[in-house]
């Protein structure tokens, strides 16, 4: 596949999808929302995109949601071998990722809209941001039914209003039917994987159903030494307590381990400024390198409609999680040529013990006004956060745990002497508390017309403790925000039955814990975010479109002082920058364009400056088209789907410069995926999934003079009976 212009790429994917919104205009009228589908029941023969999100708790559809809103089902994850949080999150229109190794937020970053994405919620219920290995980085998706993307600012639902993104990851529920999947995959790389889902009625009547799913996988990779392994349950309960009452009940369990992985790359430069050549197996982890994570979720719902048109929903969780983290990894910007020599070896251990408690509600109604029907939303939430430490010795400490080493001689074998990492036996720790309520409300004063307002009010308060061996626990105010006011605002403008124009309004407030190198912290962040756009839907309600502009402004933003800069407790030092601001569009297509093909992806840019007009994280490209089709064979041939998934990106700039001040650019690039599915039966098939087919060669990751390469061309072959 070639791309030789950019600018004409550029030109005739906004075309092609242009006219894709044009023909809404024409198309038949669109087909109602349908009812949420049964999670058990089998793939439909066509697509229909018009459901429902949780975008401000008033249940909307995508169209009536005057912001852009990406969902990726279980059937598509299912057809594109799609097995983990990261994997879902790389085929996101307008999600960029920035990869350095396997170990979540540990590794990899994820961008919107110019700034990173740290919001992550589960069945609407936040994760807290500011606890370091809280959110579901690595989790499996064997729990989850769909992934929501909600693009630009959602403090109406997160409680604070970071503009890049949510990710809300919405959990798999039981049908009435007895349905039955079983699946085992081989791969390259000696990946092996089963997994098994199955749910149904448990009583006669149906109105108890059960559904239990889990995952167990075992995979080196295409790193030197590295071994990861995962293991997910899950198991939901419902029961109808009248017809209109139901009552849910569930835990989920994940289990993540990666052997031998490390933090970073490989150095882009030698120290003369030409530029390294290293193989993409090179791993700059030592031998010992260990790194877990394990967390449990119980969770409970009830939901009661009190007539046809008011709702009422009561959810609460608990999470329990863990990480205990092994580190040591090389890092170097410039090396020898001739030694090896100019590369620094770091080692340390985190761990922590984290608890999760939190309940969330949310009344939603309709009434008739102005001849209308009016909706309108409450929402209430407290949430509680802990993070117990135990601190362990670190490269912050002195050489035993940072010193130079020999790139040559440690990248073929990482055996490197393991220091010192018993726990000095004090504890340290952080705990958040949260409470908000909010009240949103849609109001047509005409028909065409939509006015969605409202606000939340936000309560957050962090305290810090430490206590050393024999003394008491000494806690420290770190952040207390009372009330803070988060307003929303939204119009959406209805041309026709199948056409419908945006713009909305958030403001921006999250509170944050970075500290600086005297160890203060950081002020929240504060800002506002602007989004204008088209909506359509066309050909019966099976293909929908998305046009979007947004223009968002940051004050207080958190930006790193680079490698081996720290604050007084061993964290990486950051420092405030005010005026960071971020503008561009997004161009997104999904749905079935001909019976039996699927598409859905789309083109989005996004340029992040600084005051004085100096581009932010250019490690992260300007431009970005993704892409995924299949297409089922009519006729006699309908047993065999076959499809693609293709992802470009633009220019991309290491994070600071050579050691002559040489900048290392990546050009522009393109991955394409192939992948075939072959039913044998209505109750057997045959996955093939080719990764990476043409075999390029490229860094996933850049950072401040380093690089990890990504994946080379891979298959996996996945067989899969259903009942």
């Amino acid at each position: 596949m070639s791309f030789a212009s950019k600018k004409n790429f550029v030109r005739y994917g906004a075309a092609s999808i242009a006219a894709c919104m044009l023909l809404a205009t024409t198309s038949a009228q669109a087909q109602a929302p349908a009812d949420e589908p049964d999670a058990n029941a089998p793939a439909p023969d066509s697509i229909v995109v018009t459901g429902q999100n949780e975008t401000n708790g008033l249940n909307l559809t995508t169209r009536e949601t005057p912001q852009s809103v990406t969902s990726l089902d279980s059937l598509r994850m299912q057809e594109q071998g799609l097995t983990d949080i990261s994997e879902v999150m790389a085929q996101i229109v307008g999600i960029q990722t920035n990869r350095s190794s396997a170990l979540g937020t540990d590794g990899t970053n994820y961008t919107a809209r110019g700034f990173a994405v740290q919001n992550y919620l589960v069945d609407g219920v936040a994760r807290p941001s500011n606890i370091y290995g809280f959110t579901e980085d690595t989790a499996d998706m064997i729990a989850y039914d769909r992934i929501e993307v909600i693009r630009g600012s959602a403090g109406m639902m997160t409680g604070t209003g970071e503009p890049s993104a949510a990710i809300n990851m919405i959990r798999k529920r039981p049908g009435a039917d007895l349905s039955a999947t079983i699946a085992a995959t081989i791969g390259s790389w000696d990946k092996y994987r089963l997994e098994g889902d199955i749910g149904g009625a448990l009583t006669a009547s149906g109105h108890i159903r059960a559904r239990v799913a889990g995952a167990w996988q075992d995979n080196d990779t295409f790193i030197d030494r590295e071994h990861a392994k995962r293991q997910a349950l899950y198991g939901v309960i419902e029961a109808d307590l009248g017809p209109s009452t139901l009552l849910t009940a569930g835990i989920e369990y994940q289990n993540f381990r990666n052997e031998g992985a490390s933090r970073g790359g490989v150095p882009l430069f030698f120290t003369d400024g030409t530029k390294t050549d290293f193989a993409r197996s090179t791993n700059g982890g030592a031998d010992w390198s260990d790194f877990r994570r394990k967390s449990v979720n119980i969770f409970a719902s009830i939901a009661h409609d009190f007539d046809a048109n008011w709702h009422l929903q009561v959810d609460a969780e608990h999470k329990s999680g863990s990480y205990d983290e092994t580190i040591g990894y090389y890092f170097g910007t410039a090396i020898d040529k001739e030694t090896g020599d100019g590369g620094t070896f770091y080692a340390t251990r985190w761990a922590s013990d984290l608890t999760l408690d939190a309940v969330y509600a949310n009344l939603r109604g309709a009434f008739e006004a102005l001849g209308q029907e009016q909706h309108v939303a409450l929402t209430v939430s407290h949430t509680r956060f802990d993070d117990d430490q135990t601190p362990y010795p670190g490269w912050w400490g002195g050489s035993d745990y940072m010193y130079p080493i020999n790139a040559y001689s440690y990248f073929p074998t990482g055996d490197v002497a393991k220091p010192d990492l018993t726990p000095s036996g004090s504890t340290a720790g952080n705990r958040i508390e949260t409470s908000s309520i909010a009240g949103v409300a849609r109001l047509k004063p005409i028909g065409p017309l939509s006015i969605i307002a409202g606000g939340r009010l936000t309560w957050w308060k962090q305290d810090s403790y430490a206590q050393d061996v024999t003394g008491p626990k000494v806690w420290t105010p770190v952040v207390d925000e009372k009330a803070v006011f988060t307003p929303y605002a939204g119009l959406v403008l209805d041309f026709t039955k199948t056409l419908s124009a945006y713009v909305s309004y958030a403001s921006v407030f999250t509170p944050q814990t970075s500290r600086t190198v005297d160890g203060d912290v950081i002020a929240p962040l504060e800002g506002n975010t602007y989004e204008a756009g088209l909506k359509a839907d066309f050909l019966d309600g099976r293909l929908s479109a998305t046009a979007a502009v947004f223009k968002m402004q940051q004050d207080n933003y958190a930006l790193a002082d680079g490698p081996g800069i720290f604050a007084p407790d061993g964290s990486s030092a950051y420092h405030a920058v005010s005026g960071m601001k971020s503008s561009g569009f997004e161009l997104e297509v999904k749905g079935e364009i001909l019976p039996g093909w699927r598409i859905a992806g789309g083109f989005a840019n996004a340029r992040a400056e600084d005051r004085d007009g100096v581009r932010q994280m250019p490690q992260i490209a300007k431009n970005s088209f993704k892409m995924f089709s299949a297409y089922t064979l009519p006729g006699q041939f309908s047993a065999l789907t076959i499809g693609g998934n293709v992802e470009w990106q633009g220019k991309t700039t290491a994070d600071g410069e050579g050691p002559n001040g040489e900048t290392y650019s990546q050009g522009s690039l393109a991955v394409v995926d192939l992948l075939a599915n072959y039913r044998f039966t209505d109750h057997l098939s045959l996955s093939v999934h080719v990764e990476n087919i043409f075999d390029k060669t490229y860094y996933s990751g850049l950072y401040l003079g380093s690089a990890r390469y990504g994946e080379p061309r891979a298959v996996k072959f996945t067989l899969r009976g259903t009942l």
